[in-house]
C-alpha cells in the first residue's frame, strides 16, 4: 500500500514538473519574442521625424 502511494506521488510529481517546464518555455519565448520586437521597433524611424543622409 505504501509503496503503491509513493509511485503514485512520483507520478504526480513528474506530471506537475512536465507542465512546469512547459510553463516556464512559453515563458521563455515570450520573453524572447518580445526582446527580438522591442529590438526592432527601436531601429525603425519615428513617424515626423527627417531621417539623416549619411555621407
Amino acid at each position: 500500500m505504501i509503496s503503491l502511494a509513493v509511485v503514485m506521488a512520483c507520478v504526480i510529481n513528474a506530471d506537475a514538473v512536465t507542465t512546469l517546464l512547459r510553463q516556464a518555455t512559453w515563458l521563455m519565448v515570450t520573453v524572447i519574442i518580445l526582446i527580438v520586437v522591442q529590438a526592432i521597433t527601436t531601429r525603425l524611424p519615428q513617424p515626423g521625424t527627417v531621417p539623416v543622409a549619411l555621407t
